[in-house]
């Protein structure tokens, strides 16, 4: 199956070694390389509807990974980020994870673990190193467990849903919140999937029969 992967880091033997693993492990892959901040907002507003996964590293020499995570999440909220980070840290892991990513991947995992990692993140699941598990927050065990994304809303989409259930339309919610209409349709999309529903007319429903429990 082909697939798009960007890989946002500015060590190039990194980056160069990663492509080349995933270009064999991953038959027909497209791999883009961005290897700052700015940089990767230039080719993910262009690409970013074909982008199957970003690999992002936390330290950028124009930023930090969780900022542009951060507003990946919030302008581009289909997309599926995992974090890189050279240091195996509890908190930017935590930091990371409450944000939206759905894994973090230290440097110096080994080739074979960190393809799996791919995998599994490919698949709607979400990767913890093996010594970080004790570390991670009940709130994200429990949606570990229940196998992936489901659940799991950024602000921007809790201010969305807000707003659905008050009946707004797609167009003045993007209004409201200065955002484009694309944007808001991809939230609604995820707002759906995690409250477990296939229609607006659904996630309304539901909002009337509990009030009227």
């Amino acid at each position: 199956m082909a697939m798009h992967i960007l890989i946002v880091d500015d060590y190039d033997l990194f980056r160069d070694g990663l492509v080349k693993i995933l270009q064999e492990c991953f038959h027909g892959v497209t791999i883009s390389e961005a290897d700052s901040v700015a940089s990767a907002n230039a080719i993910t507003q262009q690409y970013h509807q074909s982008f199957d996964l970003v690999l992002l590293d936390h330290e950028l020499p124009d930023g930090l990974g969780v900022e542009l995570l951060a507003e990946f999440r919030n302008e581009y909220p289909h997309l599926t980020i995992a974090i890189l980070s050279a240091w195996e840290d509890s908190e930017l892991m935590q930091h990371a994870l409450q944000l939206g990513a759905l894994g973090y991947i230290p440097k110096n995992t080994p080739m074979p673990v960190l393809v799996s990692a791919i995998q599994l993140i490919l698949a709607g699941g979400l990767y913890i190193p093996p010594n970080l598990l004790s570390c991670l927050p009940e709130s994200l065990s429990k949606t570990k467990r229940r196998g992936g994304k489901k659940g799991r809303l950024t602000e921007r989409q809790i201010e969305v849903l807000t707003l659905l259930r008050a009946g707004l339309s797609n167009k003045m919610i993007a209004r409201e919140l200065s955002i484009s209409e694309a944007t808001v349709k991809a939230h609604v999309t995820i707002i759906l999937r995690s409250c477990g529903v296939s229609s607006r007319t659904q996630l309304l429903t539901e909002k009337k029969e509990s009030h009227t429990r």
